[in-house]
């Protein structure tokens, strides 16, 4: 009999743990609202989504949603009454490569306030995927109460929120050949498209080029710094930009407004 409770037991705790699609970061228990990390800025360089994707291998990452009592939002001055925050289960998350979609915890996704709950980018990018930067944005529904609740329809990133997310999806071949996890991390400038400043989170960058479509350097700088103006170039349009960082030579595609 004390075995039979066992078997119960244990089923009950796995069921429990599958239950939960992902656990919410404790050291955002006190942040504002939003969702964490917060996407990557020129104020936020360290942001984002911090961790490369690969075709064809499993993926996982996990953002830890906040929802306080109170919320700052275009067009309201002052902060406003918040009782929940609601992503829709499915399709709510555009701009995600195929094979990749996400679950939240609490499984509705519906996250009430003075809570913080989790949602979970997971899956693995199929062959269909061409090898490159995505930009997921969140579509969410925030309750606030203006005496009678209200629903606010948002975007995170969006108006209320800015920056943006980059998951960069990478081939097999490369992920094949990278040797540590290291090579994964995320090593871009933003933003991209960008009308002039562009920010790198390393701070090992040296010799940075920026080239047109034919490879011809247009700007160039010797200096170790993670940030470049791009305002000397007049014409907007297509370019790369090619830079050092420790010893890995990697090249990036912009977009110049």
């Amino acid at each position: 009999m004390k075995h039979f409770y066992l078997i119960i037991l244990n089923f009950f705790i796995v069921c429990s743990v599958q239950s939960q699609n992902c656990l919410p970061d404790s050291i955002y228990r006190d942040s504002s609202a939003g969702v964490y990390p917060k996407p990557v800025s020129p104020t936020n360089p360290n942001g984002g989504i911090t961790k490369k994707a690969c075709i064809n291998k499993p993926y996982e990452f996990v953002f830890t949603v906040v929802v306080p009592d109170t919320v700052l939002v275009p067009a309201f001055p002052s902060p406003i009454a918040l009782e929940k925050v609601a992503i829709d289960t499915l399709n709510a998350i555009t701009g995600l490569p195929k094979g990749i979609s996400y679950a939240c915890n609490p499984p509705n996704c519906v996250f009430n306030k003075n809570t913080s709950g989790c949602l979970v980018l997971r899956g693995t990018a199929t062959t269909d995927n061409t090898p490159g930067d995505f930009k997921p944005i969140i579509k969410m529904t925030l309750t606030i109460n203006l005496g009678i609740p209200f629903p606010y329809v948002t975007e995170y990133p969006g108006p209320a929120f800015p920056g943006e997310y980059i998951l960069t999806l990478v081939s097999e071949q490369d992920c094949a050949s990278a040797s540590h996890q290291e090579d994964l991390i995320i090593n871009y400038w933003f933003p991209n498209p960008t009308s002039g400043q562009l920010t790198n989170k390393s701070n090992s960058i040296e010799q940075i080029k920026v080239m047109d479509t034919q490879g011809r350097i247009i700007q160039f700088n010797n200096n170790s710094k993670n940030t470049i103006d791009l305002n000397a170039i007049s014409n907007g349009g297509l370019f790369y930009i090619q830079w050092i960082d420790g010893s890995k030579l990697l090249t990036q595609q912009i977009v110049i407004k």
